[in-house]
């Protein structure tokens, strides 16, 4: 009843306006949903047919879409496409043939089929028309360059396919640009024709390209303001530019420049510009603004490994001192290590702590020169469980770091190095004895290091290309007096290469010599001590094989004589002693990982092998065989010592702000097997290596 009385006709009227206005709003609501729907509608991808393409292959212009097919890299990846991005796609295609000399070229969608339970196949058709090509280059107005000095820098050149449009020859235009203002000429204007008519001679056209220079007034330095430098004397920076007050405005130099202030480390940001230009007088001031980082720093990490179980860093320093560049560093690292003796495991309570503790000082210029003065105090412990052997050892170094060009850095030092070494307590008995009998003590080594640096790669810390050499001789005793007189060089050649798979192919090839010389000539190769010998094997040398377990033992000779066995043979429980020749070969390809390199995942194969050798007479052809079986130690086709060892393998890599932290698999292609009266066992055919950053 109150209802009724409620809903008058007034009333009643309202409701049917209000019912009516939702009923549209409605429908304009869906009408709306389905405009937005219209052209985000995709449809399953089969694959894409062309049909009419000679110039360039499938692949070539398959690549360049954004509708990809299925591949092997992503085979569970269903493929699609918006059949209204079609036109654009189509329009990629016919703009890469006109910029490449066919100027008539006309693509179309012809048709899509639908195969059943698969997708659709998109049928394009390409009618490539006649080719353009480029029949002369010239310039005009040039002054400075001449016409070869131009056109050694260019792409564009006669016999080239003649782009559609202008655009295309933008890379050209910088380039000669870039060749003026390096010569001082900071406004000079470079403009470019294209004229185009047919062939006389056969179908297709011709296009004369003409480039019209005008290089202007070439510029000096007036003066170089700093801005920025708070806490950095103003020396330091102008002692850093390779350019002056006076000097002609060469724009390479004011690069070189910017690249050597950033070198300094002392600057999160450099940026040199030209200020107040006066072009009647071809004056401008050179403005140089940084931004510094803060000067001290302090580092602490933990880390772990399959032979360092527990490791820590910690450090400080100070990259400024007193505002003119020189450093001072505190640096200290210790771990706890499980490395086997000699073969054998250790359990964890039986590991071994080895430390390092450096304090370091440079000065990048003594007396205002290119040459630094760098000065090193140095404290370690290293064990050497392949040795039986734990070394004590402090010492300096004295010397200089300086820069022969922007590529190549020399570095030359004098230092004294202590060793004290000892028995590993948990080595053998009979090697404890046997070090006893030989009498291991205290020796001082002193001498001078000379290393060279030339680095040409992309990245100092991911290289993709490039190549990087070093060259380092040692000269020790003799004169300069200490335990040991010995010669020792190596050099080493890494390079890298994209893939056009994907990747970085890695390459690397790594030769050393030490020979003792004067009052150390009687006592062989053992006139070369302990820890300047070379070692190989491990993770960053030769992957499946123990960590520097390669070459020669300290061998029992009684022992080798009572089971009648040469020397070639390895015995149990021998530790390696290293060698006075080395040779090391590494080929390795990183590459990322599929659906997992959003994750910084990658992966890697490679191809490796190396050894060291005592004596040049120990390098035999017949130990460069691929592989040789563990077998009767009496076999001449069982691997022997001397035998050159490879390994393959796979591994995976996670990129870190730190370097990749990877995990290595190596199968050894030549293993040994150690045999005595008491033991008789074989390399294992498979060896795990975990460590931080790149091998090489």
């Amino acid at each position: 009843m109150k209802f009724r009385q409620w809903l008058t006709s007034e009333r009643l009227a309202g409701v049917q306006t209000l019912v009516v206005f939702l009923w549209v709003l409605a429908a304009g609501l869906t009408l709306a949903d389905e405009e937005l729907d219209f052209g985000l509608e995709t449809h399953r991808l089969e694959r894409i047919d062309l049909i009419g393409n000679y110039a360039f292959t499938d692949g070539e212009l398959k690549d360049m879409l954004r509708i990809q097919e299925r591949t092997w890299t992503r085979p569970l990846n269903i493929p699609r496409y918006s059949p209204h991005l079609m036109d654009s796609q189509v329009g990629i295609i016919r703009n890469y043939y006109r910029n490449r000399g066919f100027h008539h070229a006309f693509v179309r969608l012809d048709s899509i089929t639908t195969i059943e339970d698969k997708g659709d196949v998109l049928h394009i058709s390409v009618m490539e028309g006649p080719l353009t090509l480029i029949r002369s280059v010239d310039f005009s107005n040039t002054g400075v360059f001449s016409e070869d000095d131009l056109r050694e820098k260019m792409t564009l050149l006669e016999g080239a396919p003649a782009p559609l449009s202008l655009n295309r020859f933008g890379g050209d235009l910088y380039t000669l640009r870039a060749l003026f203002r390096e010569r001082t000429y900071l406004d000079a204007r470079v403009n470019v024709t294209m004229a185009i008519e047919d062939n006389a001679d056969s179908t297709g056209f011709v296009a004369d390209v003409s480039y019209n220079i005008s290089p202007g007034k070439p510029y000096f330095v007036n003066a170089i303001n700093l801005f920025g430098n708070l806490e950095t004397q103003d020396l330091l920076l102008t002692r850093e530019l390779s350019i002056q007050s006076g000097d002609p405005l060469a724009w390479n130099k004011v690069e070189d420049s910017r690249r050597q202030l950033l070198v300094t480390s002392l600057f999160r940001d450099v940026d040199i510009v030209p200020a107040s230009i006066d072009t009647a007088a071809g004056l401008a001031d050179l403005d140089v603004r940084v931004i510094e980082r803060k000067p001290a720093y302090y580092e602490l990490g933990v880390g772990v490994g399959s032979l360092e179980r527990i490791r820590l860093l910690a450090a400080w320093g100070h990259n400024n001192l007193w505002g003119t560049g020189r450093r001072v560093q505190v640096r200290g690292r210790g771990s706890w290590n499980l490395e086997d003796v000699v073969g054998n495991p250790i359990s964890f309570d039986q590991g071994q702590i080895n430390y390092r503790a450096d304090i370091s000082y440079v000065n990048p210029h003594l007396k205002g020169t290119r040459f630094s003065l760098d000065a090193e105090l140095y404290l370690k412990r290293e064990t050497r469980g392949e040795s039986a052997l734990n070394q004590s050892v402090h010492g300096f170094n004295l010397g200089s770091t300086w820069k022969a060009s922007r590529r190549v850095t020399n570095n030359a030092y004098v230092g004294v190095k202590i060793t004290n070494p000892s028995v590993h307590p948990y080595a053998p008995d009979s090697l404890k004895v046997r070090f006893d009998e030989v009498g291991v003590e205290l020796t001082q080594t002193r001498f001078v290091n000379w290393s060279t640096y030339i680095d040409h790669r992309d990245d100092l810390f991911r290289p993709t290309r490039g190549m990087y050499t070093i060259g380092t001789l040692k000269l020790a005793g003799g004169l300069m007096g200490g335990d040991y007189s010995f010669l020792k060089g190596s050099a080493s050649w890494q390079n890298y290469h994209a893939m056009p798979l994907g990747g970085v192919l890695a390459l690397r090839l790594m030769l050393g010599a030490a020979a003792p010389y004067g009052k150390s000539t009687g006592l062989g190769p053992d006139g070369v001590p302990y820890d300047d010998r070379f070692f190989a094997g491990g993770a960053s040398s030769v992957r499946g094989y123990g960590h520097n377990t390669l070459g020669p033992q300290v061998t029992d000779q009684d022992e080798l004589d009572e089971l009648n066995y040469g020397s070639d043979v390895l015995l149990p429980d021998n530790p390696a002693r290293g060698g006075n020749y080395l040779m090391l070969t590494n080929v390795e390809w990183r590459f990322p990982l599929p659906w997992l390199n959003r994750w910084n995942f990658a992966s890697v194969l490679f191809f490796e092998g190396g050894n060291v050798w005592e004596s040049l007479g120990d390098v035999r052809i017949r130990g460069f065989r691929l592989n040789s079986d563990p077998g009767e130690p009496g076999d001449p086709t069982s691997t022997k010592v001397w035998d050159y060892r490879y390994s393959c393998g796979t591994g995976i890599r996670l990129d870190t702000p730190f370097g990749p932290v990877r995990a290595d698999v190596g199968f050894p292609l030549k293993r040994v097997r150690y045999l005595s009266a008491e033991k008789d066992y074989s390399d294992p055919k498979v060896v795990w290596h975990f460590s931080l950053g790149y091998p090489f």
